[in-house]
């Protein structure tokens, strides 16, 4: 089948700044936040700040729902899973009804439980401590042939084949296949502009992946190997009558997709973010030049400062008043992960990146029963991309003009950035 691409967009920087507030001439300016606007999605920090200084409980009545943008805020609805549920859909375009065959991500206790336990002993800290230098040697392979260039596309050539690389070797897919896979994910994430809903192309793309799943858990039954799919069909859970039982063909197929879409996608993003934050604050990459034992915080200010997945769906099991408003029970909430890293509330001088930054927390990798699994992994392959790639390139540039961002309501950051010294 012909691989399927994203049709990312020229950002324009700036953008979203004509449409961070609406209204007509001569009426009221209220904030207003569209998933589904390219402008605002390019660039939301305008439209962000607006929501979080005028309307922290914001509602949106095209597409009926409602958003959360303070730290605060997301913090606390991210802990009360029982207000804020992910059982009926986990982004905006999908909330409202409780699928047949749920990822675990759209699981509340007591069954996202079941299901964690099992991947949650696949992804020990220690366990992803033995991949360092395993992504220590794909870094190398990818960046060293651009030493004495003049630049790279940082994303295409790097940050987005060493996630699907590390995830897809551990799952035990061919290298061959890497590319596909990553594409195909591309798709699935997709959304034009003013449309909620998966693309055709993106249908497709769903049911090419779980195909090539469904055929990796078959073979896997036939014969096992050393690998994530293998050691996923030998688990076991409880059968919820005192008894334990493997996971069903279905189940694993849900699993596999879930942990080989999530390890690329938001890690590639992370990617893309560090290399255009790191290009427009020189000073500070200079800082993780002179002393590497500033990167590791450095993530994290990355992952504050720009969050890849800064959107979270949820959906209120009951009436939640905040801020003087009612979220009525039955109403789509979106947790803007994203806006709550830039909240001046809980960072001083929120918008400045700084790789000293003391950071006791942030809400990007999730809180609570739904914080990451996969977090351990995706610091780890951060820090040691970062690491083999201010060894090799110092000093580089970016040029907003030429970078390209993803379209989706999910995941937020570059398809294609193109860096120079």
């Amino acid at each position: 089948m012909a691989a399927t691409r994203y049709r990312a967009r020229v950002t324009r920087p700036g953008a979203a700044r004509r449409s961070a507030v609406a209204g007509d001439e001569g009426v009221a300016r209220r904030p207003y936040w569209d998933p589904y606007d390219d402008a605002i999605r390019r660039s939301p920090y305008d439209a962000w700040r607006a929501l979080r200084d005028e309307a922290p409980v914001y509602y949106n009545p095209r597409y009926e729902f409602y958003a959360l943008s303070r730290f605060d805020d997301v913090l606390a609805a991210s802990i009360d899973c029982e207000t804020f549920s992910s059982a009926y859909g986990i982004t905006l375009d999908d909330i409202g009804r409780k699928p047949e065959h749920p990822l675990m991500i759209m699981l509340d206790p007591p069954e996202h439980d079941v299901l964690r336990k099992i991947v949650s002993g696949l992804f020990t800290p220690r366990a992803i401590l033995r991949l360092e230098a395993r992504i220590r040697e794909l870094c190398a392979g990818y960046l060293e042939p651009f030493v004495g260039s003049r630049g790279f596309d940082y994303v295409r050539e790097f940050g987005m084949r060493l996630p699907v690389m590390v995830i897809s070797s551990l799952l035990g897919f061919p290298e061959e296949d890497h590319d596909q896979l990553r594409e195909w994910s591309d798709a699935v994430l997709h959304r034009e502009e003013g449309n909620e809903r998966l693309t055709e192309e993106g249908k497709r793309a769903q049911d090419d992946s779980y195909r090539y799943y469904w055929n990796a858990v078959q073979e896997r039954r036939r014969s096992p190997r050393d690998d994530l799919v293998s050691q996923l069909l030998s688990s076991e859970i409880d059968d919820g009558a005192g008894g334990r039982r493997a996971l069903t063909d279905v189940e694993a197929v849900r699993m596999i997709g879930l942990i080989s879409a999530a390890g690329n996608e938001t890690v590639a993003r992370h990617l893309g973010w560090a290399a255009i934050v790191l290009g427009e604050w020189p000073d500070e990459r200079r800082k993780l030049v002179a002393d590497r034992a500033l990167v590791p915080n450095a993530v994290e200010e990355l992952l504050r400062f720009e969050a890849p997945s800064p959107t979270q769906g949820r959906y209120a099991t009951r009436p939640a008043t905040m801020h003087g408003t009612t979220i009525p029970a039955g109403s789509k909430v979106a947790l803007l992960t994203g806006s709550a890293g830039r909240d001046e509330r809980r960072y001083p001088d929120a918008d400045r990146f700084d790789v000293g930054r003391k950071l006791d927390r942030h809400v990007t990798l999730g809180y609570g029963v739904h914080y990451c699994l996969g977090a351990a992994l995706a610091r780890l392959e951060g820090r040691v991309a970062l690491e083999e790639t201010l060894a090799r390139f110092p000093e580089w540039h970016v040029d907003r003009s030429e970078v390209r961002l993803v379209e989706t309501n999910t995941v937020r950051g570059p398809a294609s950035c193109p860096i120079r010294w």
